[in-house]
């Protein structure tokens, strides 16, 4: 486990003679580049990769330990596979990269001259700034009475002007129990209600299983969402998601306790802001809505290989597609998203072909692409199914779930 949880980076796969490392190899100069552009995004102090690697003081002492785990692969967290599309912030490295870590590790992780840093490109999840932070309104522990706790919690958007969201970081409070966060956009029209379901219920926040609790909810409107491993930060291409005046927020937390007794849970939401965009966008997802109701998505007991999909056309104007990332549970064995153009053509938005519920990266295009009238938008996915139990479409983390996550601009 030690050297999943320290893997920043690894090779593109191809084959080839192991390079030779020529002179000294240290962090300043050598090291820092490739920390900066595939590791810093998850290993900072509060990041997901749990410690920070993002200094010489802090990467040193784990200089052998992240050599021995680029080598053989195991990292980074990034199950794009290649020749699908080409991505924003890829972290994979070559040989060379990985040869550099392994000699600075060999010499003792000599530190060089701070004289020649150059750190190199941040990660393509760092944001420019934080201009607010939602935060849940005190702390939860979950019910207990399941081990799947659905909590959606009221939060007030304190921007009091119309704005757009241009970027959002979800910092789980408590990492063991959070499976997923929801951040739900709650319309002037809607916060009265909202406030009468927290209201209603006792406790902070009210019991949300499915969307975040009003009317059917894949007409809910997202501000951003986070699982394990996911990434995020500033969006693309100039984009945004209007925020009205008067509007509040809904974060929609999913608890897992099925390790325990784990306490409880304070997540909030890091956002930037801009007063205006390039073009307004939208966070879509996409899966079957007949699966919602947990039928016609069957994984039979025992099976291997099953696979289910989705086709939409679009109907409505032509859009641009910034982002793709997948979403699935523990059985997921392969997933997709693919555009079908009227004239036949495809274009593969994500495939991933080695499904870890640990990793629930988004993929940053990098060039949108657009979907005319016509074409079409499939999300697949398959899944291997050992236990015992028929399996199908559910929200808790031993169901099973089949959604692509776009996002759009008009």
């Amino acid at each position: 486990m030690l050297l999943l949880a320290l893997a920043c980076a690894t090779s593109d796969g191809t084959d080839s003679a192991d390079p030779v490392v020529d002179g000294e190899v240290a962090w300043y100069g050598d090291v820092e580049p490739i920390v900066t552009q595939s590791c810093a995004g998850c290993h900072v102090a509060g990041g997901v990769g749990g410690f920070a690697l993002d200094t010489f003081e802090s990467a040193a002492p784990m200089a052998e330990a992240m050599a021995a785990a680029v080598e053989t692969g195991r990292m980074p967290p990034w199950d794009a596979a290649p020749g699908c599309n080409t991505y924003r912030g890829d972290l994979t490295l070559d040989a060379d990269a990985v040869a550099r870590l392994r000699a600075w590790a060999d010499a003792g992780a000599p530190a060089g001259d701070a004289a020649d840093s150059a750190p190199g490109e941040p990660p393509v999840e760092a944001l420019d700034r934080v201009d607010v932070t939602l935060s849940m309104p005190e702390a939860y522990t979950p019910n207990g009475a399941t081990s799947d706790d659905y909590r959606c919690f009221l939060v007030d958007w304190p921007v009091e002007e119309a704005t757009y969201v241009t970027g959002y970081r979800v910092v789980p409070g408590n990492a063991a129990l959070v499976h997923h966060v929801i951040a739900y956009i709650a319309s002037p029209l809607q916060v009265e209600e909202y406030q009468g379901l927290d209201d209603a219920e006792a406790g902070v926040g009210w019991t949300c299983y499915g969307g975040p609790g009003l009317g059917d909810q894949s007409d809910a409107e997202w501000m951003g969402s986070w699982a394990p491993g996911g990434s995020s930060g500033a969006f693309p291409n100039g984009t945004g998601i209007k925020m009205k005046s008067g509007s509040k927020v809904v974060l929609q937390v999913h608890y897992n306790t099925a390790g325990g007794d784990a306490g409880s849970d304070l997540t909030s939401v890091e956002v930037m802001t801009s007063d205006d965009v390039d073009a307004p966008a939208y966070i879509q997802p996409w899966t079957d809505p007949t699966w919602l109701d947990g039928t016609g998505m069957d994984i039979p007991a025992g099976s291997e290989g099953t696979e289910h999909s989705f086709t939409m056309t679009n109907t409505w104007s032509p859009f641009q597609v910034h982002t793709a990332s997948m979403h699935m549970h523990q059985l997921g064995r392969t997933g997709g998203l693919e555009i079908e153009h009227a004239d036949g053509s495809t274009d593969c938005l994500v495939d991933v072909q080695d499904w870890d519920f640990n990793w629930q990266r988004t993929y940053v295009l990098a060039e949108a692409l657009t979907v005319e009238e016509g074409d079409k938008i499939t999300v697949r996915c398959t899944w291997d199914n050992p236990t015992e139990e028929d399996i199908n479409w559910g929200e808790g983390t031993g169901d099973e779930m089949c959604l692509g996550t776009m996002l759009w601009s008009f």
